[in-house]
């Protein structure tokens, strides 16, 4: 497909080098979990290469948002000593240089989708101190930006912030009380009952997009099947030894845990499971300083519910397409 780089599709296998490589870098967004990566290669037809320490990404989605250049990824040089990737203007300038390069290969534009405000500052201090030639017109995208919550708030739920919350966990608490139960997802039969949940979910659901619904399901078991890979973490909510809600989620590095799938059956909802469910969960991780919980999709509903958790951060994204000046 390219003459500049050798894009490919990764195979789980890939993803065993790939994690510690990308372990080190110093990005919060969901777009940088290699969870995601792999789960979305599909549907977003993400193609991928190492070149001159970096991991390069392509994504052909439908959506314009989803089509386009990531941001290059320094890799971090698991036989060094270093704990973290690092790189320069300089070195950005060089990897710049490569999209424009294969863009222009492939009659394509060199534009950069869903860059986080950090990426885009390093971008415009790079095109400023190196890439003088060019410039680029950058646009958010509210709908795509991730939610960041403070782990160990969500774990404490102190203080008048959380008063709603706690509410609503007490509610769970009281209604099933001596008769609920979280269970890790490394313990026995728990990968099981997170397909249940999903499975029943999705038929509670069945008026909304079942295409969608079905996608989900799948990468919820091919998560499951390579749980090992990335570390995946999470849980089940039981009632009276029935599973009732699942959450699941994987290290985007040292200290942000990324939160990829969050079910809970209706009845036990009504009665604050998904408050339940967030705190067991976010009391696993305490040791991560944050958790993401990704974006809202625009969907009014989820935004209200991302909203009542009261982010630390609203990590927005950036779209452009670098041109000559």
């Amino acid at each position: 497909m390219t003459d500049g780089l050798n894009w490919k599709i990764f195979e789980a296998q890939d993803y065993c080098l790939l994690r510690k490589e990308l372990y080190g870098i110093p990005w919060y967004g969901s777009d940088t979990s290699p969870a995601n990566l792999y789960f979305l290669q599909k549907k977003y037809d993400i193609r991928m290469c190492r070149k001159d320490s970096f991991l390069f990404r392509y994504y052909s989605g439908e959506s314009v948002n989803r089509r386009g250049y990531g941001f290059p990824f320094a890799l971090l040089d698991i036989n060094s000593a270093r704990t973290s990737a690092e790189y320069d203007s300089k070195s950005l300038a060089s990897a710049l240089k490569t999209i424009i390069s294969d863009a222009q290969n492939n009659n394509r534009e060199p534009k950069l989708i869903l860059v986080s405000e950090r990426q885009k500052t390093e971008i415009d201090k790079c095109l400023a101190d190196e890439l003088t030639g060019y410039k680029i017109e950058w646009v958010t995208e509210r709908n795509d930006s991730d939610y960041m919550y403070s782990s160990r708030a969500l774990a404490e739920l102190k203080g008048k912030t959380y008063h709603k919350k706690k509410n609503h966990l007490s509610r769970f608490m009281r209604t099933y009380e001596n008769r609920w139960k979280f269970k890790s997802l490394k313990e026995e039969g728990v990968s099981e009952d997170i397909v249940k949940v999903s499975s029943i979910w999705m038929g509670e659901n069945g008026n909304d997009d079942l295409e969608v619904l079905r996608m989900e399901h799948e990468s919820i078991k091919q998560a499951l099947s390579v749980s090992e890979i990335f570390s995946m973490m999470g849980g089940v909510l039981y009632v009276d030894d029935k599973p009732v809600a699942m959450t699941m989620a994987s290290p985007v590095n040292s200290y942000v845990v990324d939160v990829h799938f969050e079910k809970c059956l209706g009845e036990y909802a009504a009665n604050g499971a998904y408050a339940a469910i967030n705190w067991c969960f976010a009391n696993t991780v305490t040791d991560y300083e944050f958790l993401n919980r990704e974006e809202d999709m625009g969907v009014e509903g989820l935004r209200k519910a991302k909203l009542s958790y009261h982010p630390d951060i609203i990590l927005d994204k950036w779209y452009g397409v670098l041109t000559r000046c």
